[in-house]
């Protein structure tokens, strides 16, 4: 009996550490003094804020980051508008197309347009402007952006964009260029007519913003990180929240970095009920070895040996 309530406790222990919610994030806004550290990738707990240091990214503007079917991860970079796929090892971001396929996007350097992005379950690359009101795709073997309809047929200024299955949502800036409230809320997206629909505000736990990164987690949760640096009342970390997407209410979880407007967290999911887009999801790439990982593996060691020498012992 002891046996089975230790064998319990290790599980129990087990489903402490798979509960952690890693993502990835960009601090393209970030303020560190170590020109190091911004532009830089970060896997980020959800849960609590914490973060460990990936890499630098060798960009100067990486608004929007997603993860496609096979668990690459790419972004898309509004100083140069260059789409590119990221190490989830060293950070470093190279251009799709190649090294020397900088500026692959199409668009015009003059004009800063700030990207979000997502895949779908097909693995198209969807790419929304906030400043533009635009939705795109992009092509991924060239990095090009097309629009899909007119200029501005979003009708809203939406900073990024989370797919799970048929269903798309936005997030809409939270604040102007000149620091008015902008459209701190939550919109569905419809793909096919590039339009938005407002479901609602995120509501009163949501500080003031500038961008954000959305993202869904393998569970369905809906997740947001708002960049709150430079603020008309100052620099402040970066929030998470938790978003209830029927309603749009966001809870705020924790606080982490300052600077942080991308947010990937997993593949495209829910795919096998979409029947236009259905395919397999397929696992994101994580790292096993990671500290919680590591403990959870010595735990299990720990408790089966225990177990092993009671049996020998009765």
């Amino acid at each position: 009996m002891a046996h089975a309530v230790l064998l319990l406790a290790l599980l129990a222990a087990a489903g402490v550490v798979c509960a952690e919610t890693i993502g990835f994030g960009v601090n393209s806004r970030g303020n560190s003094t170590d020109s190091q550290q911004v532009n830089a990738l970060w896997r980020i707990n959800l849960l609590d804020g914490e973060v460990d240091y990936v890499g630098w990214t060798g960009y100067l503007d990486l608004e929007a980051i997603a993860l496609d079917p096979e668990g690459t991860l790419y972004g898309a970079d509004d100083e140069s508008k260059t789409l590119v796929r990221v190490s989830q090892v060293t950070g470093l971001a190279i251009p799709v197309g190649g090294v020397a396929n900088r500026s692959n996007m199409g668009q015009s350097l003059l004009q800063g347009m700030d990207f979000g992005m997502d895949f779908d379950c097909h693995g198209t690359a969807w790419v929304v402007s906030d400043v533009q009101q635009s939705l795109f795709q992009a092509d991924m073997e060239t990095g090009r952006l097309t629009r899909i309809g007119e200029r501005g047929s979003l009708g809203a200024p939406i900073t990024d964009i989370a797919i799970r299955g048929r269903h798309v949502y936005g997030i809409g800036v939270g604040l102007s260029g000149s620091g008015a409230v902008a459209a701190p809320n939550l919109y569905r997206v419809d793909l096919e007519n590039a339009s938005a629909e407002l479901i609602g505000p995120l509501g009163p736990e949501v500080s003031p913003y500038n961008n954000a990164g959305l993202a869904f987690d393998a569970a369905g949760t809906l997740w947001a990180i708002t960049d709150r640096r430079a603020t008309p009342a100052g620099d402040f970390p970066s929030q998470i929240l938790r978003i209830d997407r029927d309603t749009g209410i966001a809870e705020k979880v924790a606080e982490t970095i300052v600077g942080v407007e991308s947010l990937a967290i997993t593949t495209p999911a829910a795919c096998d009920a979409d029947d236009e887009r259905g395919m397999p999801m397929v696992p994101a790439s994580v790292p096993v070895l990671t500290p919680p990982w590591l403990g959870l593996l010595i735990l299990l060691m720990l408790g089966l040996g225990l177990v092993q020498a009671g049996l020998r012992r009765s």
